[in-house]
């Protein structure tokens, strides 16, 4: 057909970035829907995109993989607390616009059949509609789909950073690789550690203890072989 055009197209990929607002993070009420109560928490986002995380008023923390939300809701396809108790709380004079404007739901889940729903309101709608927005466009973003070695090394560091606020513990890291016991000792005395608990000695100490394993399988292959030789 004349002027048709070739059915090949172009997709940008686009790097991950993080606005500044989740960075720094927002107010808002954590609420369940089998309990009455609720809960004040700032909500954040580490700058690498990989995880959504939220803090209480004791200070301890609890975060969401990025990877594992299929959507967010916000406006009428949010959910709203069926209690009246809860929407006491939440619904205060206090607060700017209405209830379900308010409202951000995480749906997240490893499949999209056996899901669970995170539910916060914000202080306004602005702030809630901006988050949707947000995190939808963190989760759906094909370059944090298909990581590299380096980057899926950084984001188990980060989480580990998040809970422990960086101090790493050193049972951790031996339950992280599969290699054994003693191998992951090596690697840590090799890089110094379990003092200076930085981002490159960690990283140092997955190389060492993937190494080790090339290096005894390469080993493991030159004794068969050998044998084998002897053999015939």
């Amino acid at each position: 057909m004349a002027g048709a055009q070739p059915g090949v197209h172009a997709l940008q990929l686009k790097r991950v970035s993080v606005t500044e607002s989740l960075r720094t993070g927002d107010k808002f009420i954590k609420w369940d829907d089998d309990c009455t109560t609720v809960t004040p928490v700032t909500l954040r986002v580490d700058p690498r995109g990989y995880f959504l995380y939220w803090t209480d008023q004791n200070k301890e923390t609890d975060l969401l993989d990025v990877s594992l939300i299929k959507d967010t809701r916000n406006g009428r396809f949010a959910k709203t607390p069926k209690e009246a108790k809860q929407r006491e709380l939440l619904d205060v004079g206090t607060l700017e616009g209405r209830l379900e404007n308010r409202t951000l739901t995480v749906v997240s889940g490893a499949d999209m059949v056996n899901i669970t729903c995170l539910n916060f309101t914000a202080f306004s709608e602005e702030v809630a509609k901006e988050w949707a927005e947000e995190l939808f466009s963190l989760a759906s973003n094909l370059l944090a789909q298909n990581m590299s070695r380096e980057s899926c090394l950084e984001k188990v560091f980060t989480s580990t950073c998040l809970y422990r606020c960086c101090r790493i513990l050193s049972s951790s890291i031996f339950r992280l690789f599969s290699a054994d016991r003693r191998r992951v000792e090596n690697a840590l005395e090799v890089c110094s550690l379990p003092t200076g608990r930085v981002r490159e000695q960690y990283k140092r100490i997955y190389n060492k203890v993937q190494d080790n394993k090339k290096i005894k399988r390469t080993h493991t292959h030159s004794l068969s072989h050998t044998h084998s030789l002897t053999h015939t």
